[in-house]
């Protein structure tokens, strides 16, 4: 209880999450383990000694750098090029924009920056209302978490010993389904209220649109792709990710210079240190957790309280969401992770399903006010206040709810995939 009193007054301080669990962790070695203070540089190091983690700076590199360049752009071309005909198609190309763009950048926030700079703008002057150019965005983005390659996902399959590669692919059909079920309610809303008018493209126009966007649409096959075939290592195909998105945007689009390329790598990397600095620091905290059994604590505590599977994974929902609401995603799966996953065998819940699970309860706090990540990445993008962000994000809030009950109680929906591959 001293450990969280004290991690939850540093936070409300103010203080960088990372200071946050590093601070804490010292404080609990210092006053209840008997260990030398020496054990907290120790863990720091072996905490960032892993390969596994040079993954997440390379797909934060490569993320931002095709969501400042034309690969965003001409993503979003050939989703317009094919939904723009059915009513709503504009909104529903967004979201699909999103959903694909996920698949490049592993990241909410360059999703919506790189979708929702381009389309809020145009959605809006089509005609469409703020409530739904703004609310399918700010919610669209948050599927950046849970389409692969996802940086959350490597840093909790770290913290849990599983294979990344099954990993990413569990995301891809609930991905995919939260995406559909979005764009349903979409376009059931547009035709009755008759939003949107339908875009034609002539067969010429469509070549060039798709002949533009072929180097952006390769990137996720070649980087998943030497994922599952099992060609490439996780950290193997984020370092291809890099060198592929440079090239592209310096010799195939051409609109990205050198010195705009490096002002990119800049914040990518500032980005990457501060993610692997709160992954260093957890490793901390995960030592004195283990070494205080705090997890032995907490399974003898869930166990005797929750008898079944159903209310152990509703548990888990409303832990990693509340918990969601107050602090780092990152932070959050590396210390719940850890503590929750002895449990999962005495409920035969598989660690993949779990992570699945994880991911999605997290990402309802994205679009939740109010501590919502996505909702003020929005107010940034459309100057408007939390409250409107938030109202307009309701509908697909909701949904987004329905979805994650559904994955989770269904547990074939994102264990179909992981059981045809390998673990990498």
């Amino acid at each position: 209880m001293v450990l969280v009193i004290a991690f939850f007054a540093l936070l409300l301080l103010g203080i960088p999450i990372a200071l946050v669990v590093l601070i804490a962790s010292t404080m609990g070695i210092a006053a209840y383990s008997g260990t030398s203070l020496q054990i907290v540089t120790q863990f720091l190091f072996s905490g960032l000694n892993n390969y596994v983690l040079l993954a997440i700076p390379f797909f934060i590199m490569s993320g931002t750098i095709a969501s400042r360049g034309n690969t965003s752009k001409y993503l979003t071309q050939v989703m317009r090029m094919i939904f723009g005909r059915i009513k709503g198609g504009s909104v529903i190309a967004a979201i699909a924009a999103c959903t694909f763009f996920a698949a490049i950048s592993g990241s909410s926030i360059a999703t919506i920056v790189a979708v929702g700079s381009l389309m809020m703008p145009a959605l809006i002057k089509e005609a469409y209302p703020e409530s739904m150019a703004i609310g399918s965005i700010t919610a669209g983005g948050s599927i950046g978490v849970l389409i692969p390659p996802s940086a959350p996902m490597i840093v909790l399959c770290v913290a849990m010993g599983t294979s990344v590669g099954q990993q990413f692919v569990s995301g891809i059909i609930p991905g995919l389904l939260l995406a559909l079920a979005w764009c349903l309610y979409v376009y059931i809303v547009s035709r009755k209220h008759n939003y949107g008018s339908a875009e034609k493209y002539t067969a010429r126009e469509s070549l060039s649109i798709l002949f533009k966007a072929i180097p952006a649409l390769l990137y996720p096959i070649i980087v998943l792709g030497g994922i599952y075939s099992g060609l490439t290592t996780p950290t193997e195909a984020a370092a291809i990710s890099v060198v592929y998105v440079i090239l592209i945007e310096l010799f195939v689009y051409r609109t990205t210079k050198p010195k705009d390329l490096i002002a990119g790598l800049k914040g990518s990397l500032v980005s990457a240190a501060t993610m692997t600095l709160i992954v260093s620091a957890a490793q901390v905290l995960t030592w004195f957790v283990t070494t205080q059994q705090i997890p032995v604590i907490v399974t003898g505590w869930i166990t005797g309280a929750v008898s079944s599977k159903i209310p152990f994974l509703l548990l888990v929902l409303l832990m990693f969401f509340v918990a969601g609401c107050f602090m780092d995603l990152v932070a959050l799966l590396l210390i719940l992770g850890p503590i929750m996953s002895p449990l999962l065998a005495s409920y035969g819940v598989n660690p993949i399903h779990f992570g699945v699970i994880c991911i999605m309860a997290a990402q309802i706090s994205f679009i939740t006010p109010p501590f919502g990540l996505n909702l003020y990445v929005s107010m940034n993008l459309t100057k408007k206040g939390l409250v409107d962000v938030a109202k307009y994000t309701l509908p697909y809030l909701i949904i987004l709810v329905g979805v994650t009950l559904l994955i989770t109680f269904c547990e074939p929906i994102s264990m179909l995939l992981p059981n045809l591959m390998k673990p990498v």
